[in-house]
């Protein structure tokens, strides 16, 4: 083989500019399609109930057959029993009325697609156009 064409081979080209930018392009473009995917498989696993619900406790409720825990909120236990200034309450059962007068102001509505570890669907509710859980923390 000639030496000249032993250093044809050796030598690279550097791609030009506009080649790099198209390859950035390219892969820009496929991780904007990743994502957008991704997304629409977030959406596609949502699930949706609406209906009579029964209370649980604070932050749970059963609606449809379907156990729920409201997203973003921990609430005591039904039979849980707090202090305040040395005097025991029933918190539980005060977590559970409230939520319990918010779910009677209207039809629920609950969208979640993640699950805790006991298995119940974490979802944002809704009882007549307010977020439950906001609701919850809002009124202590």
């Amino acid at each position: 083989m000639s030496v000249w064409r032993q250093n044809r081979w050796r030598r690279r080209r550097r791609p030009s500019r506009l080649r790099r930018f198209g390859d950035m392009g390219l892969a820009l473009a496929i991780l904007l399609l990743v994502a957008l995917s991704a997304a629409r498989f977030d959406q596609i696993a949502t699930r949706q109930f609406a209906g009579d619900v029964r209370v649980n406790d604070g932050d749970s409720v059963t609606l449809a057959g379907e156990r729920i825990r409201l997203r973003g909120i921990d609430a005591p236990e039904f039979d849980q029993k707090c202090v305040i200034d040395g005097r025991s309450y029933d918190c539980g059962a005060r977590a559970r009325r409230k939520l319990s007068e918010l779910v009677n102001s209207g039809r629920v509505t609950c969208r979640g697609w993640e699950r805790d570890r006991y298995d119940r669907l974490l979802a944002r509710c809704e009882a007549g156009g307010r977020d439950l859980g906001r609701a919850m923390v809002e009124s202590g």
